[in-house]
């Protein structure tokens, strides 16, 4: 289990989150959804291991937490294969089984015909579909997700979102991703959580409420991100 308790992080002289409250519990989907500089990211790289808090209480029991950047960063010099299979071997995998589980992972995002290929041959959504297969070949825990499909257009965003939600369930992986597009995080995740200057505004908003549809809940969503008062409790 992830737990904050009254946690804040303060960066350059600055409180970047302020008295977060929040748990994630194994095999949950939790979105973080904000304006750029709500605190997002950093609640993220805290969940990571990669920021500390500067006060209140942290507790991370996920064994391999693993972030996955906006950008796919996928080395153009090797294949597509290989860029999954690197960490594997940086893991402590044998290279047949690295060069298997990659063209495992592959395959399940879409992706088995364009193994060989360079990463400049793909498109950005196929990029992305990389970027994720490189993430569930090492088999984490609780997948970290930094606005990974924020540069793709609408259509290629749900597209990803039910690519991302297939692996998911395959894998009962916890999941935690930041947006501040309303329509990436419907259907992705169980809950939802509306950061507003560092703050937790707003919890447990969810695709689940009777006679509601995705639709109008990415509206609720996009309205709370605009009128963050609309939902604070």
């Amino acid at each position: 289990m992830l737990e904050l308790r009254g946690v804040s992080i303060d960066r350059g002289g600055r409180r970047i989150v302020d008295g977060v409250d929040l748990q994630l519990r194994p095999g949950e989907h939790l979105g973080l959804l904000g304006v750029s500089g709500s605190g997002k990211s950093s609640l993220l790289k805290l969940a990571a291991g990669l920021l500390v808090p500067s006060q209140g209480g942290y507790r991370n029991d996920f064994a391999h937490p693993l972030l996955v950047f906006q950008e796919p960063r996928l080395l153009p010099w090797r294949r597509v294969r290989a860029n999954v299979e690197i960490p594997l071997r940086a893991a402590g995998c044998g290279a047949t089984e690295a060069r298997r589980r990659a063209g495992e992972w592959l395959e399940r995002v879409g992706l088995g015909a364009q193994a060989d290929a360079w990463p400049g041959q793909l498109s950005g959504g196929m990029a992305q579909r990389a970027a994720l297969a490189r993430a569930f070949a090492l088999e984490p825990d609780l997948l970290l997700l930094d606005e990974p499909f924020s540069a793709l257009d609408p259509g290629l965003r749900a597209s990803l979102g039910e690519v991302c939600r297939s692996l998911l369930a395959q894998t009962r992986a916890a999941l935690i991703c930041v947006s501040h597009h309303p329509d990436e995080l419907v259907g992705l995740v169980d809950r939802c959580a509306l950061l507003d200057a560092g703050s937790l505004r707003r919890f447990d908003i969810d695709d689940r409420r009777p006679g509601q549809s995705r639709d109008q809940v990415a509206a609720a969503l996009h309205a709370a991100l605009v009128h963050p008062g609309v939902l604070s409790r």
